[in-house]
């Protein structure tokens, strides 16, 4: 069963995260998506694209209730299936909102940093990476896509400290560019991607690669199996003792 729904309005694409209520990621979802946003870069009817979720959250990341108990290689699938996905979104030559209806936590978070514009849903919501405080090391994407969204500031308290932020924060942090009401969230997106589609599309696309070249250059190794550490170890004791105790806290 696929993860992802595809929705077309004329020239721009809609791809919704369809596993609600939290939409986790697993490796099967993140491989979907990276041949999903291939297949409508060689699109030439698909100008521009929005990405948004089912239910009360956009992601949560990846499920703590499965990962931790992943075995060396279906942890090797998974690591090169992270790459493969951020790296493919952060790299796609044309425009792509975030349309972030709810909670984006750890690679939910990142995946909407992939997008070159963050609309947010004015809800209540969790906003983190809360990746070392279940003693999840970042593999090579994440942190890449992560390290060039953030501000300073905001990469501090996220990534290394691992805080939450609620929604005022994170748009005066440069999380997000604006937030709305939840019923114009999609239609907010949709418009700004229209807007963003009338950009030139040759130049645009030339301008992101290069905005970009040193981050996507890294991911580029790591999906080509060079330079990611978390390869040959990534999830151990640790994890699993810090992802059980996350899981009791009350939510």
């Amino acid at each position: 069963m696929s993860a992802l729904e595809i929705e077309r309005q004329d020239e721009i694409a809609i791809v919704t995260l369809a596993r609600p209520p939290m939409n986790a990621m697993t490796t099967e979802l993140l491989e979907e998506a990276s041949s999903v946003f291939g297949e409508l870069a060689a699109q030439e009817s698909v100008r521009a694209a929005v990405i948004t979720g089912q239910g009360p959250a956009f992601s949560a990341g990846l499920d703590l209730k499965v990962v931790p108990r992943l075995g060396p290689s279906e942890q090797r699938r998974l690591i090169m299936a992270l790459n493969d996905a951020f790296g493919a979104l952060y790299a796609w030559p044309k425009p792509l909102v975030a349309a972030v209806n709810g909670h984006a936590i750890a690679g939910g978070l990142v995946l909407a940093l992939c997008a070159d514009c963050r609309i947010a849903a004015d809800v209540a919501l969790q906003v983190s990476l809360a990746e070392v405080k279940v003693a999840v090391t970042y593999p090579v994407a994440a942190l890449e896509v992560a390290r060039a969204e953030l501000v300073p500031a905001a990469a501090r308290r996220l990534i290394l400290l691992g805080e939450s932020l609620d929604m005022q924060q994170a748009l005066s942090l440069g999380v997000f560019d604006r937030c709305v009401p939840p019923r114009s969230l999609l239609l907010e997106a949709v418009g700004q991607a229209r807007r963003h589609a009338e950009l030139p599309s040759k130049a645009f696309a030339t301008i992101k690669r290069e905005l970009r070249a040193t981050s996507l250059a890294r991911i580029a190794a790591a999906r080509a199996g060079d330079g990611e550490p978390r390869l040959e170890e990534w999830l151990g004791e640790e994890t699993r003792r810090a992802a059980s105790a996350a899981l009791r806290r009350p939510a």
